[in-house]
């Protein structure tokens, strides 16, 4: 059994995305679980066993055979260059008993891990979402359809903010497995204006596992505050991973309609609480890295370390392509990356996830330039939602003059 293949999300985690799919696991690409043997979207399932299915049974085989399979590229290419990877942090720092057991023979299944979008209501319009991740992203297209980016036909189904939960037996299957259950991974939408994301934190305290459970959430920090963190005291631990990208202005213009000044504050307060409860909860900021964030890394970076005492993570964007750190015009790129990679390793050597971060700008250091249609496709995206925002893509991004204007 080769170890440098084997996850064991496949074995102990139940992965559903925001329109009720189910998924490999929250990092896999395109979801992980497709093809002829893709499961049915879990509100369409009368059963409760949603960590079987043939799928899901032909991944874990293809891992035990040795095999380094697609839906795992992003982890793959990541420890290509030597750094954690979604996998590896699993299966060495949450569930390394776990993982023992799979290398000693044991392929039995359970779930002990639940990992879901929990909606699509997002009061956030971010410019590199989707928006099957953003209700307001989805409200934005429909209303100028005839121009929007990105080969949207028709963004109907993603209006529709009522999350999957209301018509699954999702709280059957959380009853179910109560036992077993040790960590539950929360992203949207936003989930702190999702009800149904309260709904299920209420049940974990019913049922009185809330005790066991180690809680984790991406939110974008708009809603924080003592209501939330009077819940979260009831769980065995909380990691919050805010979601912020870049600082000031350069924040403003990619986290559409959010106000950095409000931001800043919350995440203050946000650190504050954090501090209370020191070895229990986890307070972190997650980036996306980005050709709109790219240039404010040194900024972003001393900000939100140096003076607001968070660690950070950088997430490469790889889809939207035309949104990937690397489609710059090749006058900044260079400069820009290497301005980011010297002020890292000069000022954050000691810091492992910032480290990582400078070998991905390495690559974009020595990337070619990219081709008309990622221009043409990024500028459009831009344009559309300068239109709709009344904001403009130059004031922020000068550099970006000469393709905006030829497309």
């Amino acid at each position: 059994m080769n170890k440098k293949t084997i996850c064991v999300l496949p074995f102990n985690t139940l992965s559903i995305g925001g329109q009720g799919a189910q998924r490999l696991c929250c990092n896999a690409t395109g979801g992980g679980l497709s093809g002829a043997d893709m499961p049915s979207p879990v509100s369409q399932r009368a059963d409760t066993k949603w960590l079987n299915g043939t799928a899901i049974e032909r991944i874990r085989t293809s891992m035990l055979a040795g095999e380094k399979i697609k839906e795992c590229d992003r982890c793959w290419s990541l420890e290509d260059i030597g750094s954690d990877s979604y996998r590896t942090m699993n299966n060495t720092y949450r569930f390394p008993s776990r993982f023992d057991k799979l290398m000693a023979g044991d392929l039995s299944t359970g779930i002990e891990r639940i990992e879901i979008d929990i909606g699509n209501k997002c009061n956030l319009a971010c410019r590199m979402c989707h928006p099957g991740s953003s209700s307001l992203l989805a409200q934005e297209l429909a209303k100028d359809l005839p121009n929007a980016y990105g080969g949207f036909q028709d963004p109907k189904p993603f209006l529709n903010t009522e999350s999957w939960i209301q018509s699954s037996k999702f709280f059957d299957v959380i009853r179910e497995n109560a036992a077993t259950l040790k960590s539950v991974y929360i992203i949207g939408g936003e989930p702190l204006v999702i009800e149904e994301q309260e709904q299920l934190l209420n049940l974990l305290i019913e049922l009185d596992i809330a005790k066991n459970i180690e809680l984790e959430y991406n939110t974008n920090v708009t809603t924080v505050g003592r209501k939330w963190y009077d819940i979260w005291d009831k769980f065995k631990s909380v990691s919050v991973n805010a979601s912020i990208d870049g600082v000031g202005d350069f924040y403003e213009y990619v986290r559409w309609p959010a106000k950095w000044d409000k931001i800043y504050s919350n995440l203050k307060e946000l650190k504050a609480w954090g501090d209370e409860h020191k070895g229990r909860h986890k307070i972190g900021i997650h980036s996306t890295l980005s050709n709109l964030t790219m240039p404010n890394i040194v900024e972003a970076t001393d900000t939100l370390i140096k003076d607001l005492g968070y660690g950070m993570f950088y997430i490469n964007v790889d889809h939207p392509e035309c949104m990937s750190p690397w489609i710059l015009p090749d006058s900044v790129r260079t400069q820009f990356a290497q301005t980011a990679i010297n002020h890292i390793t000069n000022n954050y050597s000691q810091d492992y996830n910032l480290m990582n971060t400078a070998k991905t700008l390495e690559k974009v250091v020595a990337s070619q330039s990219p081709s008309e249609q990622l221009k043409s496709e990024f500028i459009s995206r831009m344009k559309f939602m300068d239109r709709n925002r009344k904001q403009n893509l130059l004031t922020i991004h000068p550099w970006f003059e000469e393709w905006y204007n030829a497309h």
